[in-house]
């Protein structure tokens, strides 16, 4: 096992594998990195792999401080410097495209040479106007309750929603663990900022290639990603019909392959 110290009281967990263009996996809230592991040995055989977790997420250290997409994105960052990264490709599932679009945002495209957006909207909350949330403040408010008086049940029945079809039980019951490992009042912290944060208008700051991927019966429409793709120039967008929000897990081979077409037209 690998960490990267970010400072005294906190440690990322990575795993690294492959050789040539680094490509970095970020996992959405609650999650792991342990959610590329359909990923990691496709692509390892012609690329340098790094899939990470996310402060106190997976076996992170469960520093109880720093849990916004901001801050997440600033670890990203001093993850890449710690490692001596050039020119990654970052792909970002869920929130992970949060800490991506933030990341710009703060640092710009300079050491970034692509993005890949995966099954995330602009901003998760129902705003005025914005029709492509997936929260309101009521919805977001018994989220935050369930979690904090019932987290492992609240995970258990959430696992539900991220598949088109029922889980087999035995992907329920890791997913379980990996998400059950995030204290819930770190849970409910962050949920509560990924929910509030708003891309909307910052990710036209994105001026690298972009590949959008969208399963077509999540938490977001197939809509929502096309507002990505007219909002960042030249971006290529990609449906999922067979999938819900886990399309690497559900239709692994489209993905990986996608990405792969996608990463080598890169140049």
């Amino acid at each position: 096992m690998s960490f990267v110290e970010l400072n005294s009281e906190t440690e990322l967990f990575y795993e690294d594998s492959g050789k040539g263009q680094t490509i970095i996996f970020v996992h959405g809230v609650m999650m792991s990195s342990k959610f590329f592991y359909k990923q990691v040995p496709y692509f390892q055989e012609n690329y340098r792999v790094i899939t990470l977790d996310l402060r106190a997420h997976g076996k992170s250290t469960k520093v109880q401080n720093g849990h916004t997409v901001a801050q997440y994105a600033r670890d990203l960052k001093l993850f890449i410097e710690k490692l001596n990264l050039n020119d990654v490709i970052l792909v970002g599932w869920s929130m992970g495209a949060f800490v991506l679009w933030d990341y710009v945002n703060q640092f710009g495209t300079e050491n970034i040479k692509a993005l890949t957006i995966v099954d995330q909207s602009a901003s998760d909350y129902i705003w005025p106007e914005w029709e492509f949330g997936a929260f309101d403040f009521n919805i977001l408010k018994n989220v935050m309750q369930s979690i904090q008086e019932d987290q492992n049940g609240f995970n258990s029945e959430f696992i539900y929603g991220m598949y088109k079809e029922n889980p087999p039980p035995e992907d329920h019951q890791w997913i379980l663990e990996e998400m059950n490992k995030l204290p819930a009042a770190i849970a409910s912290t962050i949920v509560f900022n990924q929910t509030a944060v708003d891309y909307r208008e910052t990710m036209s700051n994105v001026n690298i290639p972009t590949l959008i991927c969208f399963g077509s019966s999540g938490f977001f429409p197939l809509a929502a990603g096309e507002y990505i793709q007219n909002k960042i120039k030249g971006s290529k967008f990609v449906p999922f019909y067979e999938s819900s929000h886990l399309l690497f897990l559900e239709e692994t081979e489209k993905f990986n392959k996608e990405l792969d077409l996608f990463f080598k037209s890169i140049k």
